[in-house]
């Protein structure tokens, strides 16, 4: 890589580590900006802004990008533009926060790269993983603002002992020349797929919980052949599957992502061999025997034989929540509320499967960024990121006891995190949340008895207590009853099974672009994602797997592996 846009880290990732190691505290104590719980009162000085909750005295307008949220669930009084987690940032800190312009995930990459172009950036720019490369150009080009100061002296309690538990690794990729150009959303760990079943269906049919392929492949024939969901001949569905991606990578929802790890292939990925050498997984021997396994189950009708066809949005998705399917992966949340909606009495079993030929239960662990935020340059304010997200968490999280009585009301309802809060998808949690949480909801659903420790959030109780009410037979029709539904299965039954020893995290060696990536990777991806397509569904025999290694290679695939070595080897 050009040595402008070599990542330096050391520096400045192990300073900001080192201030991320005070613990959470459940009161907002920063002595310059507070008063009183959840407080802030007015900065004086130029010192007094820079601290977590300093309210300017004057009113500053922030303008911000955000993706736009397909199904947000407001409720009347609540938009992305005017809501009350606006209100409480105008009234806390003196910010009014004004939408710059939204756009749905799928759109949201190229219009970011438009803007970039034009050079008509906002002041706080949302910027999704998935453009990496993006925020790197804005960074060669000098289009965004050190924060490295702002994170120092603002950054509040929450965030920085969440970015602690990453030991420095969610700073590195946005630290360049020893300066922090973005903060990472929380890519938590555990986020890798499951096979979540219809455990109302094992139950009728007297079926085991499979852990193996050939078990998985015959309690798939059973759904479809004995239909046990009373749809009718033919209309059952074995395993959904993702009509564009099936295999995707880490937390592809309705990937077959488990089944490839299962015998060691990692698609998608830079690894690395014995003698450390890289190699991409998606051309490693170890895929032809997945795709073989994926090919037989299409064949033998166990995989959705129409997934090709549900591309439209929410397609795929209406297979499951329509009660036609019994069996995806997806990450512990993947269980959607509207099955629930569609079918109050529906029951699911999360399940650490197939696993490989040692009984391991074979998954990646996520990269170490997730979505990021940035500041444009020319805004003269960049700690008001660093205050904006502050305010917004220890609200989120309880620790700020009266804004988390404001807002959980509309959680309850189902209002979406992602519409109502400014910063959107944007997360801070700790690293080790999914599980951590998962034991204790675990010990309140089984005991009774609300267990936690001194990071334990007012949010992480709330959460706890919505599956313990769905596991007590709440009513349906209840006020929180379907955000309870999506406690229960993702905090209770998905969590407690992602920490377990039958588990086997594996990392991959490189998870980002390298300089010819923004030339090459188009081609290259397209390849890779045709050939999956190809294959599974027979249009190409098993043997065009080595044709398209080949060609991979030949497009431009062995100089990003070499470019993968080189990084490396720094």
């Amino acid at each position: 890589m050009k040595g402008k846009a070599k990542l330096v880290t050391c520096a400045l990732a192990s300073m900001l580590l080192l201030a991320s190691c005070s613990p959470v505290n459940n009161s907002l104590n920063n002595q310059n900006s507070v008063s009183g719980e959840g407080t802030a009162k007015p900065a004086d000085s130029n010192e007094a802004l820079m601290t977590p909750l300093g309210k300017y005295p004057e009113p500053l307008t922030v303008t911000i990008s955000k993706v736009m949220q397909t199904n947000p669930h407001l409720i009347e009084g609540q938009t992305p533009e005017d809501n009350i987690m606006l209100d409480w940032i105008r009234d806390q800190l003196n910010i009014d926060v004004k939408i710059a312009w939204q756009a749905l995930s799928s759109e949201y990459g190229n219009k970011l790269a438009l803007n970039v172009v034009s050079e008509a950036l906002p002041d706080i720019i949302y910027i999704p993983s998935s453009s990496y490369l993006t925020f790197r150009q804005m960074v060669d080009n000098g289009m965004l603002a050190d924060l490295s100061e702002a994170y120092e002296k603002a950054a509040g309690n929450y965030l920085k002992a969440t970015y602690a538990t990453f030991e420095g690794k969610n700073l590195e990729p946005v630290t360049v020349d020893g300066k922090l150009y973005a903060l990472s959303s929380a890519n938590i760990g555990y986020g890798h797929n499951v096979l979540w079943l219809r455990s109302d269906w094992l139950d009728k049919l007297n079926l085991k919980v499979p852990k193996t392929i050939d078990e998985l492949k015959h309690v798939l024939k059973e759904f479809v052949e004995k239909d046990p969901g009373g749809n009718g001949p033919g209309n059952t569905v074995g395993l959904t599957v993702h009509a564009t991606k099936p295999v995707g990578g880490y937390g592809n929802k309705f990937g077959l992502e488990p089944i490839f790890h299962s015998v060691g292939a990692y698609p998608g990925q830079w690894m690395k061999d014995e003698s450390g050498k890289v190699f991409y997984g998606s051309t490693a021997p170890e895929m032809k025997e997945a795709l073989a396994i994926a090919r037989s189950m299409y064949e033998e009708k166990l995989i959705d034989p129409q997934f090709l066809a549900r591309i439209g949005s929410g397609e795929t998705d209406a297979v499951v929540d329509s009660g036609l399917s019994g069996a995806f992966f997806a990450p512990w949340w993947g269980v959607s509320a509207d099955v629930f909606i569609n079918n109050p009495e529906v029951k699911f079993v999360a399940v650490n499967a197939p696993l490989d030929n040692n009984g391991k239960f074979n998954h990646l662990t996520p990269m170490p960024t997730g979505d990021l935020v940035a500041v444009n340059k020319n805004f003269k304010n960049p700690e008001a990121l660093l205050k904006i997200i502050n305010l917004e968490y220890d609200m989120y999280r309880g620790i700020n006891k009266e804004g988390l009585a404001a807002i959980q009301p509309i959680f309850d309802q189902g209002v979406s995190r992602e519409a109502l809060f400014p910063t959107g998808g944007f997360n801070l949690d700790y690293y080790d949340v999914v599980p951590k949480l998962g034991k204790l909801v675990k010990q309140l659903v089984e005991t009774g008895v609300m267990g936690g420790d001194e990071t334990t959030t007012d949010y992480d109780r709330w959460k706890a207590e919505g599956a313990h009410r769905h596991a007590k037979g709440q009513d349906s029709s209840a006020t929180s009853a379907v955000n309870d539904f999506r406690d229960y299965y993702g905090r209770y039954v998905g969590s407690n099974i992602l920490d377990t020893e039958e588990n086997n995290p594996v990392s991959a060696a490189y998870s980002y672009t390298t300089e010819s990536s923004v030339n090459l990777k188009p081609t290259l991806d397209k390849l890779e994602e045709q050939m999956y397509l190809q294959i599974i569904i027979g249009e190409k025999p098993l043997d065009y797997f080595d044709e398209f290694a080949s060609q991979w290679n030949k497009l431009g695939g062995d100089v990003l592996t070499r470019e993968v070595q080189e990084i490396l080897a720094q």
